[in-house]
């Protein structure tokens, strides 16, 4: 089993047990060891294998003892039993967004509720107002958030979906006639939703592409064939998206790499240049129209410069103006991966981190990073076990003391405060004056009205103390939609009070998504791009951060966190 199974089963476990009533530490444990497991670097089997599971921290002996039996027999007694005791369609209702195990649990004994068809015709029947804690409010939020659940069956969050194409990857990589496999469409253009999986393959001989098909069909992600034609197929997968695989030889690659990677509208206007230009351009083909006489390209720079074009990387291609400024030698140069100086959001287990400080310093450097910001939560959101005044401090003076032995690098104090309902921060101005960053976001409330939302948002930016607002709209992809927050309001005051708005590169998040980063962009503010991360796995998702500055068209200087550390120290003491 892959670390992910493990950890999705772990996950599962807990919320089960919480429908059982299961006392909190117990379920806690669970998802503890669950995020831990999400956060090696290494396979859980070989850990287990070689006894160093135990050394890994939120893992006890009940749990390593349950991971055993998953790693030798696909599943452990414990989940067997309660996946029994439990109707399996209540985990649909578990994961709708403002459920949870407790709800689900109440919903059912009340009402006799097991799905989201018996779920939608209680609300619609009004049968859930009735029950405690319950209210209209609350009947319209589950009609709402069923809809949207049915929409969004076939799309999947950026993360999910390369983990996915990864899988699919690298097991045509294995076939003997494979020469190269490439991830084209979507997750190429790292789009924040993915619609379809698409995959490129270039084999040895075009003969050999159905061979290449039905070895891809037996994958076990894969269903039921949409539709199939020489050298193509189109596929349902478990994850609900559909998978489509191109088999090319290697004289057609570049062209089907241009032409898989989309987008459509893209396409559509590198057509009509294209033509103007002398040119007939298609999927597989690019041809002289006055003789038929194809061209031969190696690479799709190539292509592009056919065209009078310079080089329109997979990220801007969505019909955005990039045309016409390639055509006029004015496409900027974009934010890389490498600008990326530090991550000033990140999360330890002096809250609910998995790592300490120190292992997150160290993976920070072995990213080629000179700073990170630590900003554990503040003490209003117990759920992640978030930093009373005293701790805090004291967190701030081990950091100072590491900071003395640290060489080339620098560990700035920050909290990420919460912004409360009533707009007040949860720490007092005083403390937050001490730290270097101040991170401030909304972790509650979220069904408020937009005016007090807003309202709370613009409390926090005109605190001299704040920083960088934190995942601004505070949407989960897939799970959660945006709270009723003015963004142009918020971007217009950051621009007044000269403060920092977050791209959140979690790929659950990606909030700011890239069109209100070009608006922050024009309107001169700066972006910090963040992990948020709460383990060191996650401190490797800057890129998907880098990946919605870069469809946003943002180059180095619009990003704080580029900034060399002397520089940064003066933006952020202002």
């Amino acid at each position: 089993m892959r670390n992910a199974e493990i950890a999705w089963a772990l996950y599962q476990m807990a919320d089960l047990l919480d429908f059982k009533g299961e006392e909190f530490f117990k379920t806690r444990a669970y998802r503890r060891a669950a995020r831990a497991i999400i956060g090696l670097q290494q396979p859980v089997a070989e850990l287990y294998v070689s006894g160093e599971l135990k050394n890994v921290p939120g893992l006890g002996k009940n749990i390593i003892a349950k991971i055993g039996e998953m790693l030798d027999n696909g599943e452990c007694h414990l989940h067997r039993t309660l996946k029994q005791e439990i109707p399996p369609t209540l985990l649909d209702l578990m994961a709708l967004p403002g459920m949870g195990p407790k709800r689900a649990k109440m919903l059912y004994e009340r009402l006799g509720v097991t799905t989201l068809a018996e779920l939608e015709q209680a609300a619609r029947g009004k049968k859930i107002r009735e029950l405690p804690g319950m209210g209209t409010k609350t009947e319209l939020s589950i009609v709402q958030n069923i809809g949207r659940l049915k929409k969004q069956t076939q799309c999947l969050p950026p993360g999910v979906a390369r983990e996915l194409a990864a899988e699919l990857s690298d097991y045509l990589g294995q076939l003997a006639t494979v020469k190269k496999v490439t991830v084209t469409g979507d997750i190429r253009r790292w789009t924040e939703l993915v619609y379809n999986v698409e995959l490129l393959a270039v084999t040895q001989s075009k003969e050999k592409a159905e061979e290449i098909i039905e070895a891809f069909i037996t994958h076990p992600a894969l269903g039921e064939v949409l539709w199939r034609e020489h050298g193509r197929i189109r596929l349902a997968s478990r994850w609900g998206v559909p998978v489509e695989l191109v088999i090319v030889d290697d004289d057609q690659y570049w062209l089907a790499l241009l032409w898989t990677t989309g987008s459509q509208h893209h396409l559509r206007r590198l057509q009509l240049l294209a033509w103007q230009e002398g040119w007939r351009l298609g999927r597989y083909f690019l041809t002289a129209r006055q003789d038929g006489q194809a061209a031969k390209v190696d690479s799709e720079e190539e292509i592009y410069l056919l065209f009078g074009l310079q080089y329109v990387v997979p990220e801007l291609r969505e019909n955005n103006g990039e045309i016409s400024a390639a055509a006029n030698g004015t496409l900027p140069r974009l934010l890389e991966l490498p600008d990326i100086r530090g991550d000033l959001h990140v999360h330890t287990n002096w809250s609910d981190g998995v790592n300490s400080i120190e292992e997150m310093v160290q993976r920070a450097k072995e990213m080629g990073y000179s700073y990170i910001a630590v900003t554990d939560h503040s003490p209003n959101l117990k759920i992640a076990r978030g930093l009373p005044l005293e701790k805090l401090l004291q967190q701030f003076e081990k950091i100072r003391a590491l900071n003395k032995q640290l060489d080339d690098f620098y560990i700035l104090t920050g909290v990420e405060v919460d912004i409360l309902a009533d707009g007040r921060l949860d720490h007092p101005d005083d403390v937050l004056a001490q730290a270097d960053v101040v991170v401030a976001s909304i972790h509650s409330g979220f069904k408020q009205e937009r005016d007090t939302i807003t309202k709370r948002v613009l409390a926090a930016i005109a605190n001299e103390h704040v920083d960088i607002i934190g995942h601004p709209t505070g949407r989960l992809l897939g799970h959660r939609e945006p709270y009723a927050v003015d963004v142009e309001e918020i971007i217009e005051a950051a621009a007044r009070y000269n403060k920092v708005l977050e791209i959140n590169a979690s790929p659950d998040r990606l909030d700011l998504n890239d069109f209100y980063v070009q608006l922050a962009k024009s309107s001169g503010v700066l972006l910090a791009i963040n992990t948020d991360a709460h383990d060191l796995r996650r401190m490797g998702e800057m890129i998907y951060g880098v990946s919605v500055a870069r469809r946003a068209w943002l180059e180095q200087q619009h990003v704080l966190n580029t900034l060399p550390l002397p520089d940064l120290l003066k933006v952020l003491h202002r």
